[in-house]
């Protein structure tokens, strides 16, 4: 059996879930997957469908180990002392994988119902990265136009779904994302990547050698000293930027599952079961006379009377209320949120 690895990067603070995100639960521990499970979870649950626990290695900010390690039992959790985005983490982390083994790295806010296509995807992304020195990536589908996703550009067909990657483009204008998705040639790039460790680390040092040097030959016991002394000193910088730039050896399989980022309360609200007059509810909400809101009430009834279109969110002494096509910009109120408390 081939020795696999999963990498979960669960650090991220979703402020655009405010106030129910907060430093402290930030929206990987929300409960925003199907069933009242939080994302992490359901991560780990896609997880476990591929590798056993052991196996399993989570990154996570230092100070939301406690409450990851309660949702991940028996696997390796690792807490970051400062972020530094996903190339130096995926680095540190892979001092945690054997050096002749293959992992996947998963982000922790995404969500996706169909876990035996999701399985079935992934198993196959681990096969091509075993049986040759490819980075290969799982990208979906555009279905909308959205401009806040990077893209894929597909390069030759290889297979059924699978394609060299022409190259790799950042978030585009809204009219040029239009023009990608309606060629049927982009998909998005969700951050779903399988790889050699030996091929990441080489690829790491075309694009960083810099950054490569440090990681390259951490061992598990080297790990707490690099993270506590080194890390809060690395180039902060992103695996697209740091490694798929520069990649002339990627692959990318056109996922055939679902997918959502959740990035907003919209997005949130786009899988969520509605009554009859297309409201979603959760916990301790009441919707009076309105249609297509977004009611949710933690700690406290959330209400919401005679609005159209509109997010209602209560969560212990903190109240958000805004429309619904503005919900990606919330992050504007945890910045006024977090000026306020310093002047």
């Amino acid at each position: 059996m081939p020795d696999r690895y999963v990498l979960v990067l669960a650090g991220g603070r979703g402020e655009r879930f405010w106030p129910w995100s907060r430093p402290e639960r930030p929206k990987q521990l929300l409960p925003l997957a199907r069933g009242g499970r939080t994302l992490l979870g359901a991560t780990i649950d896609r997880a476990l469908r591929l590798v056993p626990p052991e196996h399993i290695v989570v990154m996570t900010a230092a100070d939301l180990v406690p409450q990851v390690q309660r949702e991940c039992p028996g696997m390796q959790v690792i807490g970051e002392p400062v972020g530094r985005s996903t190339a130096p983490a995926i680095a540190a982390a892979a001092a945690l994988v054997p050096r002749d083994a293959t992992f996947a790295v998963f982000h922790a806010d995404a969500l996706i119902d169909d876990t035996d296509a999701f399985a079935a995807d992934v198993a196959r992304a681990f096969e091509l990265a075993e049986r040759e020195p490819k980075i290969v990536i799982v990208g979906i589908r555009p279905s909308r136009v959205d401009p806040g996703f990077g893209f894929i550009h597909r390069g030759d067909r290889i297979a059924e779904r699978l394609n060299r990657v022409a190259a790799f483009k950042e978030k585009p204008d809204r009219a040029t994302a239009e023009t990608w998705t309606g060629t049927g040639e982009y998909l998005w790039n969700a951050g779903m990547f399988v790889w050699q460790r030996a091929v990441f680390m080489d690829a790491l040092a075309v694009g960083r050698p810099t950054l490569a040097a440090v990681f390259r030959d951490l061992t598990a016991a080297d790990l707490p000293r690099t993270l506590a002394e080194v890390f809060a000193g690395v180039e902060a910088i992103s695996v697209d930027h740091a490694v798929l730039e520069y990649a002339r050896n990627t692959l990318v399989i056109e996922a055939a599952f679902d997918w959502d980022d959740l990035g907003s309360w919209g997005a949130w609200a786009r899988r969520q079961p509605r009554d009859a007059r297309g409201n979603v509810l959760f916990g301790d909400a009441v919707a009076v006379d309105c249609d297509r809101c977004v009611v949710v009430g933690e700690g406290g009834t959330a209400a919401a009377m005679g609005l159209e279109d509109a997010v209602v969110v209560h969560v212990n002494g903190a109240t958000l209320s805004c429309p619904l096509d503005a919900t990606d910009q919330v992050r504007k109120v945890t910045e006024a949120v977090r000026g306020r408390s310093r002047s």
